[in-house]
This record gives structure tokens, sequence and C-alpha cells, in this order.
């Protein structure tokens, strides 16, 4: 039986002086499930993020962890927790590999550094009367911190915020094209972290992700954004249970034999036209002038219905420019 035992005193530890709440509670509960894990004796003491988000993990809090030392990054998507005096230790029972071990105690030491270098920076800055110039300095690593964390896997719909000191209600916000853009730098990468099962060689599956994309595979070619949008949704059905998890093969294996062909996106189907009206023409006249998606359902029957009924065009798209332009204001 191991034991995850957090120290007394991680109250005040330099490590959690700024952490939030939140973070802190992934820190412990990442750290009960791998002291339960480590029962089995070829446990090697990591989590991915897939088990993080099970534990009720973010992004967010994941970065806060690593910056704050909590957290070591092991490998691509893989973390560790750290032990040190003032946090956390296991004991109880076999203890983790010295290899996990050794990447906790760099991961404690990297994070020791920067607390006291920016200790140090911030005995040698300048105070104003208002404590403008130090609100600004912590507002702006604990931007950075969030940003250059590694291993953290883009939620497009949880965009990183930090606060900002020109006001109580504003805050500092990265873009979802930001985000999107860094998980394209290496769009292999992170789905290699997303994908739900970790077995086989990562070489073997980038090398089959390379000849997808650039179409030298025996199977159908994808573009990047496509294989990533395809692991994604393999990954939700399997985390949701429309898949059945014992037969989720490697990834090298799974793209090399075409599985990921069955969760690409859909093409969109092409949309009706007739007469003048094409693509062009509705385009023009209708779609770039309405919110995106509203042009949907019953509104294109009536204006189909309309049209063929010999109505003006220009006028029924006029109605329904008016109509969606209406639903579409915020109340």
């Amino acid at each position: 039986m191991t034991w995850f035992m957090v120290d007394d005193g991680v109250y005040d530890a330099p490590q959690t002086e700024d952490v939030p709440l939140a973070a802190l509670g992934l820190w412990v509960k990442a750290g009960s499930y791998v002291g339960r894990q480590m029962r089995d004796k070829d446990y090697d003491g990591t989590f991915d993020m897939r088990r993080l988000r099970k534990l009720g993990g973010t992004p967010k809090l994941v970065a806060e962890c690593l910056a704050a030392g909590l957290f070591t990054q092991t490998d691509t998507g893989v973390y560790a927790i750290v032990q040190a005096a003032n946090l956390c230790k296991f004991a109880g029972g076999a203890d983790l590999s010295g290899k996990r071990s050794e990447a906790g105690r760099k991961g404690g030491k990297a994070s020791g550094r920067a607390r006291r270098s920016k200790a140090e920076a911030n005995a040698t800055a300048p105070h104003d009367v208002d404590g403008e110039t130090s609100a600004s300095s912590k507002t702006e690593a604990n931007a950075s911190r969030l940003l250059e964390a590694k291993g953290t896997i883009p939620n497009l719909s949880d965009p990183l915020t930090s606060p900002n000191p020109s006001g109580p209600e504003s805050k500092q916000t990265v873009s979802i094209a930001e985000i999107e853009a860094r998980a394209m730098l290496d769009p292999f990468a992170t789905a290699w972290s997303l994908y739900p099962k970790h077995t086989g060689s990562p070489d073997r599956a980038r090398i089959a992700w390379q000849a997808v994309t650039d179409g030298t595979a025996v199977t159908p070619q994808a573009t990047p954004e496509a294989l990533l949008a395809a692991v994604t949704r393999y990954q939700k059905a399997v985390r949701d249970g429309d898949a059945n998890p014992q037969f989720v093969k490697g990834m090298g294996r799974w793209l090399e034999e075409g599985g990921y062909l069955d969760w690409l996106p859909k093409p969109p189907k092409p949309r009706y036209t007739w007469g003048i009206c094409d693509e062009q023409w509705l385009q023009e006249h209708i779609l770039s002038q309405v919110p995106e998606g509203s042009f949907e359902g019953s509104i294109v029957g009536t204006f189909w219905a309309n049209v063929k009924a010999g109505g003006d065009p220009e006028q029924a798209a006029e109605r329904v420019v008016k109509e969606l332009t209406r639903k579409g204001r915020p109340s």
C-alpha cells in the first residue's frame, strides 16, 4: 500500500505561494491517483493529459502546476508529481523508479531557481506608491509561465487568462486563434498526447503520420488539421464510451491501417442552388450578411418557396437578411 502524503507546510511553501486553489486541488488528486496506481510494480508514476482531464484538470491548471514545480514533464504530454520536503512524498510502498524520481527532483530544482530569480528581481525592482509596477511585473510573469509551459493540450473552449492590473474586470486573454496556432506548430506531438493509448513506438506513429499527410501512404491522404481533428474525435469517443477502449490500437498501426478514416470531419454538404441563385449569388446576397450558420432550417425552405413561386430573389434575400440579422442581435 502506498500513500500520497502532503506535507503540513504546503500551505506556505514557496511553490504554492501564487498557485490557485483549483491547481492545488488537481495536484492533490493527481498525487492520490499515482499513489493508488503504485500498487502495480510496473507503474512508473506518470500520467497524461487524458488522465488529468478525468481528474477535473484543464490545460490552464496543468500549466500552473508545471510553472510552480508541482508537476514535471517527463515526455511529450506526460507528467509526474514533484516530491519535495515542503510539498509531498510517497510512502508505505514501492518508491517511484529512479528515473522518475530524478525527473521530479530536476523539476523542483528548476522551479526553485526560477523562484529565486523572481525574488531577486523583485528585490531590485523599483516600486511606486500605488504598487502598479510590482503588479504589472507579476502579471507579466504569470502570463509568461502560462504561455511557455510545455506539454499542455489546447482546449479551444478554455482560453488562458491572467489578471490585468488596469482594471478588476478586465482580462488578458490568449485568443483561440493563438491556441490553435500553437497546436499546429507540431500537430503530430499534439495528436500523440491526445491519442487514447500510448503503446507502440512514437517514431512509428510519426512516420505513419507523415506518410498520411504527404500522400505516400497506401491509405487516403489527409491534411495535418484533418488528421488532428480525427484523433481528437476518436479520443473523445473512447473517453465517452462510444468506442471500446479494449480495441484501441497503437497510434502507428491505427494510422497505417486507415483507422483515422472513420473519424475525419465530414465535408459540408453542397448547398442547394436553383436558377440564378447559385453558390456565389447566395454568398453575396445572404451568407455574407447574416450570422454564420444561421441560414438553415425553415427559413431556407421559405426562401426557396418564394423564389420558385416567381418572387423576386433579391427581395426574398433582403427579407431573409433582415430576419436573421434581427434574430442575431444580442438581447
